[in-house]
Formats: C-alpha cells, structure tokens, sequence
C-alpha cells in the first residue's frame, strides 16, 4: 500500500487529510513543518506528499526542489496544495517546479480521492509485465507498473516525466506542439505555460542519457521523437 506524508502547517487540513487518506486504507503521516518532514524523510521515504506550497521558514516550491534533486526521492509523487485557483501563477511555479497535481484549498475532497487514485494507478495489479511493453530501441516501458529501463537501468522519472516519455513513444517521428503536449501529458490547455514543458523534456533528457537525444526541438513548435 503506498506511504503518503502530509506536509502542512495548518492543524485542521493536517487532520482533514489524515481521515480522508484513513478511509481510503493509506497509511499516512502529518508534519507541520518542513524541518521535521526532511529530518524524517531519508529513515521513512513516502510514495506521495501532499504539499502545502504556504509552509513557514521555506515555500513548498523549495521542499519540491529538494525531493527532485535528491536520486532517493526524486520519483516521489507530490500534490501541491495552496489557497490559490489553479490558474494562478502560484500554481504554475508549482508545476514548473516539479509537482505532479495541484489542488486549490479548500481542497475538494471527492476530487482529492480520484487524483490520489489516478496518482497511483501504476500497480500491476498482479498482471504479466511483459504484456503491453512498449519496447524503443534500448527502452523498455511497462506502462502497468508505470516503470521504464535502458539496457537493464530503471529509469527515476516523476510521474509527469513519465507521462511525457510514453507521449513521445507513442507518436514516433510526429512533431508534438508544446499545446498538444500540454494537453496529452497535464490534461489542460495552454494557459500552464509553456516554459513548464520545456523544463520537463530537459529533465527527462537527462535522466534518459543518450537516448535522450532522440527528443529533437522543432524551433518555435515543440518537439519530436525520432525513431529510425
């Protein structure tokens, strides 16, 4: 069953959190402030955070930053949630800093329930692996597990990276415009900014090495993945 933790300084969220994530059988935890959840983070690593972006002494941006710099953590589900509208700049820092799901409080429980399960629809389900693969030269993705490896390696991608990969994968060698990645990958329109898919191919770049270099930039259009 995934860990998730709670980060957020307001007692009444912190515990509002806490019983929804109960009756759905997460095991979970509250911290209140940033310093006791990294103090604990290396000895009990969770599957998700749920982030208050409003936190005292550091902004959630700078906790994302911290989870995605660190190899251990890096792949750590996270749900930004803040007293602004989705649409809010404050909301797309969230993304651009590395967040998978952004929420406005006060937080829609029944919607929370869906997105955590969405979240984590990326269990087998004690289904074969090796069904549905989706094999790209030295790539092998298991969209079940929602896993990816490179000649054996398991690739640490976040959730939106790997959301990003399989769109690439998928459409071989078909110019992708930064609105259609927008679209196929954050399910939303352009109005996130582009500059948030810029940053995550860079990232995905990165983790993928050479491969890597098969996501071209198209100047002024988006990107493509050339395959043969």
């Amino acid at each position: 069953m995934p860990k998730i933790v709670v980060l957020d300084d307001e007692k009444e969220w912190g515990e509002l959190f806490l019983e929804v994530l109960k009756e759905c059988g997460y095991p979970a935890v509250h911290y209140s402030t940033p310093g006791k959840f990294l103090d604990h983070l290396q000895k009990d690593k969770p599957d998700l955070v749920i982030l208050d972006m409003q936190l005292p002494g550091m902004h959630g941006r700078e906790v994302i930053r911290i989870l995605r710099a660190n190899e251990e953590t890096r792949g750590v589900l996270i749900v930004a949630v803040s007293g602004h509208d989705i649409g809010s700049p404050h909301a797309i820092k969230a993304f651009e800093a590395g967040a998978d799901e952004y929420l406005p409080k006060p937080v829609d429980i029944p919607l929370l329930r869906v997105r955590l399960a969405a979240l984590f629809r990326r269990g087998t389900g004690g289904q074969d692996l090796t069904v549905n693969q989706i094999k790209v030269g030295d790539i092998v993705i298991s969209p079940e597990s929602h896993s990816a490896e490179i000649k054996g390696r398991f690739l640490k991608l976040t959730n939106l990276e790997f959301e990003l990969l399989l769109a690439f994968v998928k459409q071989q060698n078909r110019v992708l415009t930064r609105g259609i990645i927008l679209e196929t990958v954050w399910k939303t329109s352009s109005e996130i900014g582009t500059r948030t898919v810029d940053k995550h191919v860079e990232s995905l770049r990165k983790e993928l090495g050479n491969f890597g270099k098969k996501i071209e930039t198209v100047v002024g259009i988006g990107y493509v993945f050339r395959n043969g």
